[in-house]
């Protein structure tokens, strides 16, 4: 049998005691479920050799292309892309240039997403000194979101024809125009 507690003191409360050992480490909880991923998807295409006449408000033909798997939509021969998996994309372009006949380059390029000029896709050249045999690379590259089923195109925005040009370097056949997507988000 236990004794009865006495009554409570009036005095002050004493120190508080050490902490005690951690206890025992809990059961692990249950997997999360699987987030939604990311898959990567690209797409390439390119005009090699030959000589394109772009003229104003004209797009650019790719004959050559690459992609993942059902990600895009392309005919050889075409300008229009279509992105059937939206998403963030890096774009890149390249283009080598000639002048005209007057010695000049004047070029203008912008890339279309639905027939809409994108903002950030816009970058040129001009230069009125330059010989026939000149060769000059124009590159171009951003980040879009692009949304499923969306068409591109690479569009001369200059007021004068550009002329791409794939022969002529070294006798070597070389790409006049290539257009690079990857998509580097979900959107």
């Amino acid at each position: 049998m236990k004794a009865p507690t006495g009554p409570t003191g009036g005095g002050a409360t004493g120190p508080t005691g050490p902490t005690g050992p951690t206890g025992p480490t809990g059961a692990t909880g249950e997997t999360g479920p699987t987030g939604a991923g990311f898959a990567t998807a690209y797409f390439n295409a390119v005009y090699s050799g030959g000589q394109q006449e772009i003229v104003p408000e004209g797009d650019v033909a790719f004959l050559l292309a690459i992609s993942s798997a059902d990600d895009f939509s392309f005919t050889p021969g075409s300008t229009s892309i279509t992105v059937n998996t939206g998403g963030v994309y890096y774009i890149e372009y390249i283009l080598c240039m000639r002048p005209t006949a007057a010695s000049v380059l004047n070029a203008a390029f912008a890339v279309t997403i639905n027939g809409l000029e994108f903002p950030l896709s816009f970058f040129g050249e001009f230069n009125n000194q330059l010989n026939d045999s000149t060769r000059i690379n124009l590159t171009g590259s951003f980040v879009a979101t692009i949304p499923d089923g969306a068409f591109l195109t690479l569009r001369n925005k200059a007021a004068t024809e550009v002329i791409l040009a794939g022969t002529g370097v070294d006798f070597q056949a070389v790409n006049c125009s290539a257009i690079t997507l990857i998509r580097i988000a979900n959107a």
